[in-house]
């Protein structure tokens, strides 16, 4: 079951600065839009106090904040929902991404080794043995520094593996992923998304900012999320078309967001 994307300080916060890349973006602005969602000042200035001291964000010394560099490779592989089927590549039937989690870890770092996997698309095949089909296009070894920049514990072992019996392949590929889910996911967000984009010019600024933040970030996060399974396992033009609808719904959310930000941050309008 894939989580709804929660709007929380936090991710707010980052969200935002996802669209600012390329300069700062004044916390008065920042916290702007949090009360938009009925979280008070203090409440963000603290979400972004913590986000600081876990170097997840920069700040400039004028009250200005960023991206933190480290995290730089998660935010370029969340803005990839662009790209759609070219994140993936051709799958040979016996290819598979594995993982095997250490033993007798703290419940903490497990739950968050599961949480990376989970997000990434891999299932839990028996014991500590996590797979998922090999078919994305970065190298073995930008997504291993990925998974663990996310969460995954470094001594886990990610490697390819095909000399996988029949059998169990076709138990993998049969129940692991439910595809159904996602099928219906992509036919409730094409209409939600659809329905919105039809009404945005309508609403006030602050409406229509609260609406696109919403349902766009909703969108974006199903399109992350997607195991991007192969045509072989599961193929559908709903996520394509998703995907188109998304682009265009991000132009209007953009110029919302331009009018909103003013000059004090950089929309990264794309």
């Amino acid at each position: 079951m894939l989580k709804r994307h929660q709007i929380t300080p936090k991710t707010i916060i980052l969200d935002v600065l996802r669209l600012t890349r390329s300069g700062y973006c004044q916390a008065a602005k920042l916290i702007a839009v949090g009360e938009l969602f009925d979280f008070k000042a203090s409440t963000m200035r603290v979400a972004l106090t913590r986000l600081l001291t876990a170097g997840k964000i920069e700040a400039d010394g004028s009250s200005g904040y960023r991206m933190g560099s480290n995290t730089d490779l998660l935010s370029d592989y969340i803005e990839q929902w662009k790209l759609g089927d070219l994140r993936r590549k051709e799958w040979q039937k016996d290819d598979w991404l594995m993982v095997l989690l250490p033993s007798n870890p703290d419940r903490a770092t497990r739950s968050s080794s599961q949480s990376t996997l989970q997000f990434f698309g891999f299932r839990k095949a028996q014991n500590k043995v996590w797979i998922r089909p090999n078919n994305l296009l970065p190298a073995l070894s930008e997504l291993r520094a990925l998974y663990q920049l996310v969460g995954l514990e470094p001594e886990a072992l990610v490697f390819k593996a095909s000399d996988i019996p029949g059998p169990e392949q076709f138990i993998w590929e049969s129940t692991l992923w439910n595809t159904q889910e996602l099928q219906t996911l992509y036919e409730q967000q094409l209409s939600q998304l659809t329905t919105s984009k039809a009404r945005l010019d309508k609403l006030k600024v602050k409406d229509a900012l609260r609406e696109s933040f919403m349902i766009g970030g909703e969108t974006i996060s199903l399109l992350v999320k997607d195991p991007l399974l192969p045509d072989e396992m599961f193929c559908t033009p709903k996520r394509e078309q998703l995907r188109h609808a998304m682009c265009d719904y991000d132009v209007c959310g953009q110029k919302i967001w331009a009018q909103f930000m003013g000059e004090s941050a950089v929309i990264n309008v794309s």
